[in-house]
């Protein structure tokens, strides 16, 4: 027995140390999708009761370890997740690691694409995904914020407003135009608001010159790509996205009522001449000041008419609905959308509506060989809202009936003179008109051959038609088309195209640690603009409004303008890799424009940059490597050019005009230099923009901190600038080069996933961005034009005026202001000379602001999501001339003028602890400058920092199981709400949205309650 134990023990004891032997593994470690070897990654043997060995693999991602069978062998590499295998009979192995980032991304650069962990420019992408968590009209809306450095801003809160976009800053003093639009190659024209969010696939924001100096003359304010959706490989697929909702007045302003409102007016015009009015509050006294109608509200107790509502909606509909189908079998893809969108206006007659269809295709004709294209067409609408409807309809008299009565909008008129005293908005609200209609085709179609292995020869040919109208009409019931105007109409029509045809040529070889991309290329881009307008009053009739506009007995305007420019251009661009850690970008583009004379039609910009991904080099050691999953420094310096130069800066304008003949005759001819008086200057050269750029990208814990930071120096030299000429050369200025500037800035973003369960997700984001702009030079030998434009200030967005000093008080002394009285502004004394001089005016404010940017967060549990998304700017200041305006009276003698809540505290001998000047009913305690009232101060420069949040939605995802019984792919179905906050101390509608002087406040702000759903088959 003791025999066979001790055989059996010999025996087991053979079985385990075989088991046990060592055997010789040769492993590689590669990238799970393009297999490409992942050099020095690190590798992990674990084997049960003996100590941890780990190691990197070789700059080509092998390795070779001795382990038994059943050990455990671990790959870890920065930017992906870690994966183990178990050592088994093979003694061969390949370990596929799945990206844990968005590293291996693939992002859309400016003629080709490029991994995201490649990147030598500063370029920042923004998603399908994120465009279409808010629904909007304008897809620039949509990208408000969305990216650093980027900065957007509707025009107003109307429907089918358009928005001004900024990319890193000032660029320019007097030639801005915005960023550079290129839709799948092409060119666009004016602005993206005709473009379907939900037909992008993603959005590029190319923000630094390496990343926009391929594109020469036209990226010195950025340039923006954008890539529209393709069809994908696969069956059939279908897609249908809709939401419907309300849109809610949420009102910026309260205005005083009907009582409150006649204790003011009776104020304002006694305080104006007490002895001409008599005592307040009798009735000698409100025959003089209020008319008929007003009385006769006042006797009976005050009635209270709410103008507001005349013109508003107390709720408005909205909706949108959009069907997209892709089919991606065989050698023909194709993918089609359809969109509708119909958004109602708060205000009555307001309102957008758009019709678009997309269609993309692309075939293989060979496998060498390759045809694409597609066409996208928008018709859309838009009823605007018509000049001051919205501001008469505040201030208008809440004494004052609205309709008369037979329910026709009530018109006071003079019976001594037959002029109207008082217009009724609701007539412009109900009877004027103001309609523009786009009809746009963006359409491109390119040829793409593969002669050898690596390189590719492509051909496209785009084109953008943009052809716009916008009638007008004011019947006799409006203040324009009143007598003796007898109704205005007007047709205002423009036509634009720019075709754009482009040649590449690139190639790719790989030569062991070495990689080579090479592009080259020819582009050649026409433009032309063609705009014509016709203006008329005198109409027989109200009935035919704009549509029989030949009818008006008088022709204001009938006139028509064309410009065009043509710019041909090569360019070149050369990408080195070494060991894949180290990068370097170079390009060169030489544009020639007609929009320069002889002497200056050529400019060559070229651009370098270099990235260094420090966390691939193998002496990053393990340890680190566990919490730092990316690091890598980005460096750029480049030139990019301006083009965008008036036709009278660089040719002399000739318009028709007419002139006396012999004293008598007047015969037609031609105005040299037009009414602007420019002369042509056919030697300017291009606005040249030097740009450095210095950004890193830093990745932790597993990707969950991701870091991106830039920073930027722009010089921006050969400015242009309007100089004034004698008097005696027949003309008023002449454009040079002459000026120069500085902006400098930083762009942040960070990403931080705080919690990532089984069942529970929080992503957040925040980005911040902020820069300086100041004039470097302006004239030789001249550091000024202006007090707002001088050297040291920004060219643009600085408020220059007299300084606000509180209200004069009883007992103050009036040497300032000998004609004041307690309750009038108090202007500032700034050079101490006794005296309001214009010395006095200084810097007051700036429209520019400290810092701005956006703050995302995502929650999800299981299959509930919520997505919070929020915007804010901070350090600016805005002019808020309609506020000034809607909460001081000054309206004179049988007007209205009713002012806020806010303007119903005013001054009065007991109630002095306010900032709102006494009543007047001909504005003279505004008169405190010499000249006359209304020559302003700080009184209306106004914080105009905010936070909003721009949208709150409430999403659910329906089980996969449940759907697959109902041969659904996807349903997503959510509520939202739109603009549901604005904390600010602004007090106009939107500091988002006013712009530098609150011009854009014609709209009110509303909030918006949608339910929606996304369905895929």
């Amino acid at each position: 027995m003791r025999k066979l134990l001790l055989i059996f023990t010999l025996f087991a004891a053979g079985i385990i140390n075989a088991s046990a032997q060592q055997k010789k593994i040769n492993g590689s470690v590669k990238d799970s999708q393009t297999h490409d070897a992942l050099p020095f990654a690190t590798i992990t043997v674990d084997v049960p009761g003996q100590p941890v060995n780990k190691f990197a693999a070789d700059d080509h991602g092998n390795f070779t370890v001795n382990a038994p069978v059943g050990a455990t062998i671990q790959a870890s590499f920065a930017g992906y997740e870690p994966k183990k295998v178990t050592v088994a009979d093979s003694t061969t192995i390949t370990i596929l690691l799945k990206s844990s980032g968005n590293l291996s991304e693939v992002v859309v650069i400016a003629y080709g694409k490029e991994k995201r962990k490649d990147l030598t420019g500063a370029i920042t992408s923004i998603s399908a995904q994120q465009i279409s968590e808010m629904p909007s009209t304008n897809l620039a809306t949509a990208l408000a914020s969305r990216a650093p450095g980027l900065e957007v801003h509707s025009a107003s809160t109307q429907p089918g407003a358009g928005a001004t976009v900024n990319v890193r800053g000032l660029n320019s003093i007097t030639q801005l135009d915005g960023p550079l639009y290129i839709v799948d190659g092409v060119a666009l024209v004016g602005d993206i608001r005709n473009i379907n969010p939900s037909d992008i696939e993603s959005v590029e924001i190319l923000k630094d010159a390496a990343a926009a100096g391929i594109y020469g003359s036209r990226a010195a304010e950025g340039v923006i790509l954008i890539t529209t959706k393709k069809p994908k490989a696969g069956a059939t697929s279908i897609n249908f996205e809709m939401y419907t909702g309300i849109q809610v007045n949420n009102p910026a302003y309260t205005m005083l009522g009907a009582q409150a409102y006649a204790t003011l007016k009776r104020s304002a015009y006694q305080d104006a001449d007490p002895g001409t009015f008599g005592a307040p509050g009798t009735d000698t006294a409100d025959r003089k000041i209020f008319n008929s109608y007003e009385l006769q509200s006042i006797a009976n107790g005050y009635t209270n008419y709410n103008w507001q509502n005349a013109i508003m909606h107390n709720n408005a509909p909205t909706e949108n609905y959009t069907l997209s189908v892709s089919n991606g079998t065989g050698s023909n893809r194709v993918y089609f959308s359809g969109q509708y969108q119909n958004q109602d206006g708060i205000l009555v007659n307001t309102g957008y509506k758009k019709y678009a269809g997309y269609l993309a295709d692309e075939t293989t004709i060979r496998p060498f060989l390759k045809l694409g294209g597609s066409i996208n067409y928008t018709h859309d609408i838009t009823h605007n809202a018509l000049p001051n409807e919205y501001q008469q309809s505040l201030t208008e008299s809440p004494l004052q009936p609205i309709y008369d009565s037979s329910g026709q909008p009530l018109i006071v008129v003079d019976n001594s003179t037959g002029t109207p005293t008082i217009f009724n908005p609701a007539t412009l609200a109900f009877d004027a008109i103001d309609l523009y209609t786009t009809n746009r085709t963006n359409a491109n179609i390119y040829l793409e051959f593969t002669p050898i292995k690596n390189l590719v020869l492509r051909s496209s040919i785009g084109a953008d038609v943009y052809q716009a109208e916008e009638d007008k009409y004011y019947p006799r019931t409006t203040g324009p088309g009143y007598s003796p105007t007898n109704g205005f109409g007007e047709i205002y029509n423009t036509r634009a195209t720019d075709v754009l045809w482009e040649n590449t040529a690139t190639y790719n070889f790989t030569a062991g640690d070495h990689e080579v991309n090479l592009l080259g290329g020819f582009t050649f881009e026409k433009h032309e603009d063609f705009a014509t307008d016709m203006q008329a009053d005198q109409f027989p009739t109200d009935l035919l409004s704009y549509k029989a506009i030949g009818s008006g007995g008088q022709k204001l305007q009938d006139n028509s303008n064309y410009q065009g420019w043509a710019v041909r251009s090569f360019f070149g661009r050369a990408v080195y890799k070494y060991k894949g850690r180290y990068i370097l970008n170079a390009t060169i583009r030489q544009d020639g424009s007609s929009r320069f004379g002889p002497n200056s039609k050529f400019g060559v910009f070229p651009t370098v940059s270099g990235a260094w991904r420090v966390i691939d080099e193998p002496w990053m050691g393990y340890n680190v490597k566990t919490w730092l999953n990316d690091f890598k420094l980005r460096l750029s310096y480049g030139l990019v050019g301006n083009q965008n130069l008036p036709y009278d800066a660089i040719y002399t304008r000739y318009d028709p005009s007419t002139y006396p003949f012999n004293g008598s005759s007047v015969t037609s001819g031609y105005n040299v230099a037009g009414t602007n008086g420019v002369l042509g200057n056919n030697s300017l050269q291009w606005e040249v923009q030097h740009q450095f750029n210095a950004g890193t990208d830093i990745a932790l814990l597993n990707n969950r901190i991701q870091l991106s930071v830039d920073v930027y120096n722009k010089n921006i030299s050969s400015l242009l600038m309007p100089f004034p000429l004698a008097p005696s050369s027949g003309f008023q200025t002449e454009f040079i080069n002459v000026a120069a500037m500085n902006t400098k800035g930083i762009d942040i973003s960070l990403k931080i996933t705080p919690v990532q369960t089984k069942n529970f997700t929080w992503q957040t984001s925040l980005n911040w961005s902020k820069y300086k702009s100041k004039i470097t030079k302006l004239f030789p030998g001249r550091d000024s034009v202006s007090l707002a434009l001088r050297v040291g200030l920004p060219p643009s967005g600085t408020y220059v005026n007299y300084v606000y000093d509180g209200l004069y008080q009883q007992g103050d002394n009036f040497a300032l202001n000998p004609n004041g009285k307690p309750g009038d502004i108090k202007i500032k004394d700034v050079n101490g000379d006794g005296k309001i001089t214009p010395e006095d005016e200084v810097v007051v404010g700036s429209s520019i602001p400290k810092g701005w940017g956006s703050f995302w967060n995502y929650f999800r549990y299981k299959s509930v999501s919520l997505t919070v998304y929020s915007t804010y700017e901070y350090g600016e200041q805005l002019n808020n001339l309609t506020f000034t305006d809607l909460s001081y009276y000054n309206a004179g003698y049988g007007s209205s003028g009713n002012v806020t809540t806010q303007g119903g505290n005013y001054w009065t001998p007991t109630n002095t602890n306010t900032n709102i000047p006494r009543p007047n009913s001909f504005g003279t305690s505004l008169k405190t400058l010499p000249g006359g009232p209304g020559q302003g101060s700080s009184y209306s420069i106004q914080n105009a920092s905010y936070f909003k949040i721009q949208h709150i939605t409430l999403g659910y995802d329906f089980a996969s199981a449940l759907l697959s019984k109902i041969k659904v792919r996807s349903l997503n179905i959510y509520a939202q709400v739109l603009n549901p906050f604005l904390f600010t101390g602004y007090k106009g509608v939107d500091p988002d949205v006013a712009g530098a002087d609150a011009a854009n406040e014609i709209y009110p702000r509303y909030r918006t309650f949608l339910l929606g759903a996304k369905l895929g088959l």
